[in-house]
């Protein structure tokens, strides 16, 4: 029997190596997923990179074109201009720019006499002035597109808020010219600058009321007050849907009366007729809407002074200043019936400028002591505007005016507004939103102190291009 020699090492090593590979097959199987979805990320990152990669691309390659662009057009150097972007309007610079108006075309056919784009009570004793009698004028046809509009509104950011700016014209000239014949020139009838609550430069008065109906008419109603002039205004809420305005504005403009206008020697005043202007008007107005109805008041103070001669006839002159005041209440109501009332009124003492009673009224007199007055003067006006359809509105617009009978005058007062007052009639038809047609009948009277009175009438078709 043969022997051999028994090796414990290489057992030990067969069945270590046979226990290994018993092992590690099945951790390799395992592991192949672990190892596929780590390859699936890598890829999802680089294709996530690539296009990142090639976004930024599109972005350099837009620059680029963009800066092409610019190099090619000086005008968009600095990106002068561009659209805003609400739609609404344009941007220069950081600044929003609006514009906005009408084109209107008017023809005024006169029963009397030619008395331009415009008919007022000055017209109607004007023409009785000329021809001698009530009605003595041939019929007179004219046209003119004066009235024409255009309106610039601007709105800069700034760190302590919005600076707005506005500035409207129309084609009436200077000096002023309602004539049909009269030259066609621009002209600045506001232009103001906003700032928070406060308003500074050209604008309506504060002391205006536009509680009256639309006339086609360029000169409108009787007992208006009106006027554009320079002024600082400060507006304050002073509760839900009301505010309160004061300003202080240029009291340029008024004029005094003073002797016989056909007395070449005396005139009463020791330069021209005009007012010295030593210190601003001074206005406060309410504001209230509420619905369908709104009220506004309103109170003015003016310091009138004027170089006034000695009417006892020895040359010597003094300066004499009188205080004027005036009052405005006006509102309206709109019902359900889409008929909408109107009224306005006022009353002062040396408020011409402002009243249209007519326009143009003197503030003061000179009495026969050599004293100066205010004129005391009041008015009022009375509309009803109804909406007939969604397309067609007609308008009824009333207003008189009076004026007091100066009986301490130094001079006659014949020749004086003793009252005078005006009628509008008007049919609107708006077929589209932009485009209204009109067509309107207006009378004014005056009266002179004296008793004698005049009328005048005509008839006015316009034409409105909204834009």
């Amino acid at each position: 029997m043969g022997t051999s020699t028994f090796k414990s090492s290489t057992v030990r090593a067969s069945v270590r190596g046979a226990i290994g590979t018993a092992v590690a097959v099945p951790l390799l199987f395992s592991a192949m997923p672990a190892m596929a979805q780590s390859q699936q990320e890598q890829m999802q990152q680089l294709r996530e990179q690539i296009q990142q990669m090639q976004q930024r691309f599109d972005e350099l390659q837009a620059e680029q074109e963009q800066m092409k662009q610019t190099q090619a057009s000086p005008r968009s150097d600095k990106q002068l201009v561009r659209k805003s972007e609400d739609s609404d309007g344009f941007m220069v610079g950081n600044t929003n720019v609006k514009i906005d108006g009408y084109f209107k075309f008017d023809a005024v056919y006169d029963f009397e006499d030619d008395h331009g784009a415009s008919l007022g009570p000055s017209d109607a004793i004007g023409t009785l002035d000329d021809k001698g009698t009530d009605r003595p004028g041939d019929a007179d046809l004219g046209a003119t597109i004066k009235q024409t509009r255009l309106r610039l509104h601007t709105t800069t950011p700034t760190e302590y808020g919005d600076v707005g700016g506005y500035i409207e014209m129309d084609l009436y000239g200077q000096p002023y010219d309602s004539s049909f014949d009269g030259s066609v020139g621009p002209r600045v009838r506001r232009a103001y600058l906003t700032f928070g609550n406060w308003l500074i430069g050209r604008d309506w008065s504060t002391f205006s009321d536009f509680n009256y109906g639309t006339t086609l008419n360029f000169y409108g109603p009787q007992a208006q007050l009106f006027e554009r002039q320079a002024q600082v205004r400060y507006t304050m809420d002073a509760g839900e849907n009301t505010s309160v305005d004061f300003s202080l504005e240029n009291p340029g403009g008024g004029t005094v009366i003073a002797g016989d206008e056909n007395d070449p020697d005396f005139r009463g005043l020791e330069d021209g007729t005009g007012t010295e202007n030593t210190l601003p008007d001074m206005v406060i107005r309410l504001k209230n809407s509420n619905g369908p109805f709104s009220v506004q008041a309103a109170a003015i103070g003016r310091y009138l002074k004027a170089d006034v001669n000695d009417v006892t006839g020895t040359g010597d002159s003094d300066e004499d200043s009188v205080v004027g005041y005036g009052l405005n209440l006006g509102g309206s109501l709109t019902l359900p019936t889409k008929t909408t009332l109107m009224v306005s009124s006022v009353y002062g003492k040396g408020i011409g400028k402002y009243a249209y009673l007519p326009a143009g009224g003197a503030d003061a007199y000179v009495t026969s002591d050599g004293d100066l007055e205010a004129i005391e003067r009041y008015g009022f006006i009375g509309t009803i505007s109804q909406e007939l359809t969604s397309t067609l509105t007609t308008n009824l617009i009333y207003g008189k005016a009076y004026s007091e009978n100066p009986d301490d005058f130094v001079g006659s007062t014949d020749g004086l507004h003793d009252n005078s007052s005006s009628a509008h009639v008007n049919l609107l038809y708006t077929p589209v939103d932009p485009l209204t047609l009109g067509i309107e009948y207006n009378r004014v009277e005056y009266e002179r102190q004296s008793g004698t009175d005049a009328t005048a009438q005509n008839v006015q078709f316009s034409t409105i291009y909204n834009f």
